[in-house]
């Protein structure tokens, strides 16, 4: 009896052990997951990952870890006006309201506004919490004569809204970037550029000239709302008819409400407020579309940023399009092409790439895109305009092998994004013309491309 008695105690005593050590490891996993989202020493990033791939660390692992990580907040609630966010040393005003009757633990939708010329968040903010019924988080920034088409609006508003969903409990497949005249201006430039961010585009009485409306192509996933006014002295009819005939040609998810009302002081440049409700409806509706089956996309040299799963590392002689703002009056300008890649994930670990002033390019997997056991082929297509017509080229392989899971591809993924509903576990990039392929950082592999 004794015996067994010393024999049960010894099996818990290791049992403790083996479980202390566990959570031990644990700790220190997540101690360097932290140190590498929080450094901006490329370094001190090589040696985490090399630290946490000696240890054997799993992706799987490391998503536990990033999904725990935040405990976000949900207070304070209502509205607050004075709030400041700095960017590249600047302090930029932003206002931020949050519904009173938000529970513990409940993500709640956001919806951005960008003022117009001569407005403000502070402004702007308190008509449209009544719009939308208080019943969703909104946020609504400040930048000099309401200029969101310029970079530095564009990057201060992307960073506005990641530190929002740090702070908040703000559900990441359910944020709209609305704005009014120069903000429909933002809208559509932002949205365009960063489709995947959002759940939808609000853009209201406001437009893009046709020179921008190459890059409407990717917004194949990303649905748009419109409101134009038939009658606006600032913003001609015709540009948003032609933006609403592009999409719905291209079977692209849009909605167009075209009003005929005159206010007394605009015109028809103004938002009616007959239009809320059905606009409100429609943001209920609506959720992000995550790891669609098609991909397509129109790339200039200042906007090269992944796109749901695929991205345009590198093109021939890509234009470099900006429009000047306050903080950026002399923008470089340069003549040149614009590139285009559309890549489709046809089921059986295959996908399909065609692409115009391409160099190189990635496709990104996790494993709800392929299964990681299975061999992954990728065929690329040269495509050329004839008329107004595209045609594809010979078809070639230029990727067949398995992909393996990498760290580095999570964490940089993670870092850059901060959104646990965009991870991916590993990549393939395809470098034509030089016919050089590689999955990974440490693997690569010579194969005939374009």
């Amino acid at each position: 009896m004794n015996t067994l008695r010393i024999f049960v105690v010894f099996l818990f005593a290791v049992s403790c052990s083996a479980v202390q050590e566990s959570v031990q490891e644990v700790t220190d996993i997540k101690s360097e997951v932290d140190l590498f989202l929080s450094t901006q020493d490329p370094e001190v990033e090589t040696q985490v990952l090399k630290r946490l791939k000696s240890a054997h660390v799993s992706n799987e692992t490391v998503k536990s870890l990033l999904r725990t990580r935040v405990k976000k907040g949900t207070s304070p609630v209502g509205l607050q006006k004075n709030l400041q966010t700095k960017h590249n040393g600047k302090d930029y005003p932003y206002a931020l309201f949050l519904p009173e009757s938000l529970k513990q633990g409940e993500k709640v939708p956001l919806v951005v506004v960008l003022h117009g010329l001569g407005g403000s968040g502070a402004n702007t903010i308190p008509t449209w919490v009544e719009r939308l019924n208080k019943e969703v988080a909104v946020l609504c920034p400040t930048y000099p004569m309401g200029a969101w088409w310029a970079r530095p609006a564009e990057e201060m508003v992307l960073g506005l809204i990641d530190q929002i969903r740090e702070q908040y409990n703000i559900d990441s497949d359910r944020i709209f970037l609305a704005g009014l005249s120069n903000g429909a201006i933002g809208a559509y430039m932002i949205g365009m550029f960063y489709p995947d961010r959002f759940a939808g585009l609000i853009p209201i009485a406001g437009s893009i000239t046709p020179r921008y409306m190459h890059f409407l192509v990717n917004l194949r996933n990303t649905p748009i709302y419109m409101i134009q006014g038939a009658h606006d002295p600032v913003f001609p009819i015709q540009l948003s008819r032609r933006i609403q005939k592009i999409l719905s040609d291209m079977k692209y998810p849009v909605t167009y409400r075209e009003h005929g009302e005159r206010g007394t002081a605009h015109g028809g440049h103004f938002l009616p407020e007959s239009e809320v409700p059905a606009m409100l409806e429609w943001i209920r509706q609506q959720k992000r579309r995550k790891n669609p089956d098609v991909v397509r996309m129109t790339r200039e040299g200042n906007h090269l940023g992944a796109i749901h799963w695929a991205r345009l590392v590198r093109g021939r002689n890509l234009a470099l399009l900006e429009l000047p703002g306050p903080e950026s009056p002399n923008p470089v300008k340069q003549d040149g092409k614009i590139g285009t890649l559309f890549a489709t994930r046809k089921g059986d670990n295959s996908f399909e790439v065609m692409g115009q002033h391409v160099i190189e390019y990635d496709l990104y997997f996790n494993t709800e895109t392929i299964d990681f056991d299975k061999p992954v082929t990728i065929t690329t297509q040269k495509i050329q305009i004839h008329g107004k017509k595209l045609v594809p080229g010979e078809k070639k392989t230029s990727y067949k092998k398995k992909v393996k899971k990498d760290l580095a591809v999570l964490l940089y993924g993670y870092k850059n994004f901060r959104d646990l509903n965009r991870l991916y576990d590993g990549r393939v990039s395809i470098l034509l013309e030089s016919t050089l392929v590689h999955s990974s950082p440490e693997g690569q592999q010579r194969l005939s491309a374009l």
